[in-house]
């Protein structure tokens, strides 16, 4: 049952054995807890009027400066250089001030530090986005939901006083593991003089998206996001949140979302459809606004909630839909301007929808809106625009079938022909029917077949990453398979199995 499990935990996502995806995941969860905070400490928005929106248009305004930059850049290395150091410098500053402005109570500082903390987070964000885009795409398919329950863990474990510590603790780790994390990826890189990452060329089965359709695609975004926080900002009168103990309804959403959404892809296997959690997210949010203008005071923690659930939902095909425009650049920082932007819309729609939603907030409180009107606008504008400026069809063009994001692993079942075909090894060499045959006694899936061959020819890991255009977790994982199916421990073994297996002349 043990080993079953972790076959089907291997096929979901090859990497999930790897400290590289933990590093990843913790580092992205440390970065957006990070933020969380920032909005939700009540400490700050005491002493700063408006903090919220603030912070957030800083750092829109920054991630779009990068995606600007991005495109002047000459380079990759010097350009993440450059990006690195100021995105160190500006946490580190506001890591260490933050909590001492806080405790001295000065709202002049505090100010200043929501702008730095706007620019940094969103930094950090673009930065994380770029080490997402090093990996195949089901590796955001795994890790960024398990990064959204992480978040939520981090948020229930430091509500209350320990939160104070939080602004220096999150921000400064996040930093120290996203060095870690591309100090690993440069040693690798140098590895035998090869590249871990596959190479940049567009991908051919896939038209490119058109700039039209780039730019519906990130006004869609800041809009589900308004919306989202628009309602965020709209607290119950005298309504207790049930959920405050897990630092809110918004925060439980993210749980929620993140462990649904990877029980559903991992039952589902390769029939998993990413754009299903876009076509759920819809009516979650339209659900959740119409309760909003019927019983917003009697039921506002459920409506919180279930636009919480169909944001979040929406912002988990949001980001693997970055993560594969980024992997189709092929521009020296294509990924930097793709995260630039992605992050910019995304902080952009937050930051007015709460600066919108403390407008109405103060007008529902004078009588001059009413909450069923505010929710059936909300309504109507969330059905313009998934209907009308960003339909199904564009965003079923990006992220598509879960078998298809897998590149070069094949779908097995009802595609298993067509897999066997694409992955058969030339009958011309001695060894490689061997491999063939080996294959098919063991059940080799077609990805760990190509594998056996190079292993059976004397190629070393970074050869394996090289050729087969995966990352070093990834082929470790293959190679690991390979040799508990062959029952043998070493490579050499390997090879002496496979010369001394025999094969019929008219295999």
């Amino acid at each position: 049952m043990g080993t079953c499990l972790r076959n089907k935990l291997t096929a979901f996502c090859p990497d999930w054995k790897s400290l590289d995806f933990y590093i990843v995941l913790l580092g992205l969860a440390l970065c957006r807890a990070w933020i969380v905070l920032c909005l939700s400490a009540a400490a700050v928005t005491t002493l700063v009027t408006n903090s919220n929106w603030a912070f957030l248009l800083a750092g829109s305004t920054a991630a779009a400066g990068v995606a600007v930059a991005a495109r002047r850049a000459a380079t990759q290395d010097r350009f993440e250089a450059r990006m690195r150091g100021l995105t160190g410098a500006l946490t580190v500053s506001c890591a260490v001030a933050t909590p001492i402005a806080l405790a001295c109570g000065q709202p002049i500082a505090l100010a200043a530090l929501v702008v730095v903390g706007g620019a940094a987070s969103s930094f950090l964000q673009v930065l994380w986005g770029n080490e997402y885009a090093r990996r195949p795409v089901p590796f955001a398919l795994a890790c960024y939901p398990a990064t959204a329950v992480v978040i939520a863990l981090l948020i229930a474990l430091v509500i209350g006083e320990r939160g104070f510590l939080a602004f220096f603790v999150f921000p400064i780790m996040s930093f120290v593991l996203l060095l870690v994390e591309t100090s690993c990826i440069d040693k690798e890189q140098s590895l035998d003089g090869v590249s871990v990452e596959p190479a940049r060329q567009p991908e051919r089965d896939r038209p490119a998206l058109s700039r039209k359709s780039i730019a519906q695609l990130m006004v869609s975004i800041g809009v589900f996001s308004f919306l989202c926080r628009v309602f965020d900002s709209l607290p119950g009168e005298g309504v207790v949140d049930p959920f405050v103990v897990f630092g809110g309804s918004s925060v439980f959403a993210l749980a929620v979302v993140g462990v649904l959404f990877l029980l559903f892809a991992f039952l589902c296997g390769d029939r998993f459809e990413p754009v299903f959690a876009y076509r759920l997210s819809l009516p979650l949010m339209a659900l959740g606004m119409a309760i909003v203008s019927l019983f917003f005071y009697d039921h506002w923690a459920l409506s919180v909630l279930l636009i919480g659930i169909g944001y979040e939902l929406f912002d988990i095909v949001t980001w693997i839909l970055f993560v594969d425009l980024a992997k189709r650049r092929v521009d020296a920082c294509g990924r930097y301007r793709v995260f630039g932007w992605g992050v910019a819309a995304t902080l952009c729609g937050m930051g007015l929808g709460y600066l919108a939603g403390s407008e109405i907030h103060a007008r529902l409180l004078v009588g001059d809106v009413q909450m069923s009107t505010v929710g059936i606008l909300c309504v109507t504008v969330l059905v313009v625009t998934a209907f009308l400026v960003i339909p199904e069809g564009t965003i079923a063009q990006v992220v598509g079938r879960r078998g298809r994001l897998r590149g070069g692993e094949r779908n097995e079942g009802a595609t298993g022909e067509r897999a066997e075909s694409s992955s058969k090894i030339s009958p011309a060499s001695s060894l490689e029917r061997r491999c063939e045959a080996i294959a098919v006694e063991r059940r080799l899936t077609p990805r760990e077949s190509e594998v056996l061959v190079l292993l059976a020819r004397g190629r070393t890991l970074a050869i394996v990453m090289r050729d087969l255009q995966i990352a070093k977790g990834t082929a470790q994982t293959h190679i690991e398979n390979v040799y508990a199916k062959l029952g043998v421990h070493k490579q050499q073994e390997l090879i002496d199995l496979v010369e001394g297996f025999a094969i019929s002349d008219d295999a």
